[in-house]
């Protein structure tokens, strides 16, 4: 593929424990070749996506920030960019993160982090997965999913086909908007407009949970079971439980594409698929 998602990241007060839950219930892990940067927050990932929690600055939001790619030529999508899609920007970052050298936005204002491949000086989880030949055991839990919730979805679709080379995902599903793949991770683009909120506060536009592919969703209830009875700070957020909180419940299981939806400890919505 031209382009692969290469990372999630989430803005958390409490970043350390927030990467204690991922490491603990989706076998997420750290890598022994990452640099110490105790206040970067931290970088752990599957072996093939990242998954970045960053402690919240002042000013920023907490919660899912952002996704990042790697490409074979920045210049190309540039290029591509300019053509058709003016209104998407993409700058070089005066940034020394091994995956994100530049920054950019679709049509509708979403941020994504770009790298070029072969040629951005990696570390941590991105280093291992550069150095890995041939194919690398899939694990029996891994990142799957990026959602956006954005205004118009039809053209951030065309936008990520045609700019990037994602490719539409051929399954059904009664989840609204548009699902494109690279290979591994979907991309889903879901409709964003004031009237679909009814029943609870409305949900700005932007990032609005992201998946898993595990190899049994009881025996992921069974490890999230086994871990809170270890610590109860690795707890989910439950969801439900109240007249709006049933309702954000029902809300976010009709917007995604798995068959188990919960949240983690800092609220982030997690959808979760065994097939």
């Amino acid at each position: 593929m031209f382009a692969q998602i290469n990372h999630v990241a989430i803005n958390s007060p409490n970043w350390p424990m927030m990467a204690r839950f991922y490491e603990a219930v989706f076998g997420l892990q750290a890598s022994e070749k990452r640099k110490s940067r105790p206040v970067s927050g931290a970088n752990i990932g599957d072996g093939y996506v990242g998954l970045n929690i960053n402690p919240v600055r002042d000013g920023y939001v907490g919660g899912l920030d952002h996704f990042g790619m790697t490409v074979n030529e920045v210049e190309e999508v540039m290029e591509r960019a300019r053509r058709k899609f003016p209104e998407a920007s993409i700058v070089k970052r005066p940034s020394t993160r091994p995956f994100a050298a530049y920054s950019a936005h679709d049509p509708d204002g979403n941020v994504f982090d770009l790298a070029e491949k072969n040629k951005s000086k990696l570390d941590g989880v991105y280093a291992d997965r550069a150095d890995q030949s041939g194919e690398a055991r899939v694990p029996d839990r891994y990142i799957n999913k990026y959602a956006i919730r954005t205004m118009h979805p039809e053209k951030c679709a065309d936008f990520y086909m045609e700019v990037l080379e994602l490719e539409p995902l051929n399954r059904k599903t009664t989840a609204p908007g548009y699902h494109l793949t690279d290979g591994r991770v979907m991309l889903s683009l879901l409709p964003w407009s004031i009237p679909v909120f009814e029943g609870m506060a409305i949900k700005r536009p932007g990032p609005d949970h992201f998946g898993f592919k595990v190899e049994s969703i009881d025996a992921l209830k069974q490890s999230i079971t086994d871990v809170v009875g270890g610590c109860t700070y690795l707890a989910p957020m439950p969801l439900g439980g109240a007249k709006e909180a049933d309702v954000r419940k029902t809300f976010l299981a009709a917007s995604a594409t798995g068959k188990y939806q919960l949240a983690d400890p800092g609220g982030v919505w997690i959808d979760v698929t065994d097939e």
